[in-house]
């Protein structure tokens, strides 16, 4: 497993995908996981960062490999409860103008992962999550 703490600021975005890239590129993890494995990271960690403007800990990730998956781990202990599992009406056939802002990326997070995990206790959000590989019949 590999962990590092990050700055809280979207500024940290590009850190944190050649961070993650780094560790999935060594274990010659699938672009089918890898797109998945680093939209969750960047939504979570900005909306980690912009819904606590307040907060002032770095926010650190962990990512796990195993047998060609990943999991990836999001500990903020600076957090305010959100919990990401919560489904949240998100009308996705609703063109652009009559949309309402938020919950877009939840949303596709929540159907783009095989699991997704949330604990808060004593103002330390844990969010874990993971995507396997494909398989596939022969």
């Amino acid at each position: 497993m590999a962990g590092q703490a990050f700055r809280r600021s979207v500024d940290s975005v590009g850190d944190i995908y050649r961070f993650s890239e780094d560790v999935m590129a060594a274990a010659d993890i699938s672009e089918s996981v890898r797109f998945p494995v680093h939209l969750a990271i960047e939504e979570l960690f900005v909306n980690l960062v912009s819904y606590n403007p307040g907060a002032r800990q770095d926010i650190v990730i962990d990512v796990h490999i195993e047998n060609g998956g990943v999991t990836v781990t999001i500990t903020d202990h600076d957090a305010a409860e959100f919990d990401v599992t919560r489904e949240r009406p998100v009308d996705t056939g609703a063109s652009l103008r009559e949309r309402k802002p938020g919950g877009l990326g939840l949303h596709l997070i929540q159907h783009m992962v095989d699991t997704l995990e949330y604990d808060y206790r004593d103002g330390r959000s844990k969010i874990r999550f993971s995507k396997e590989p494909e398989t596939r019949d022969v």
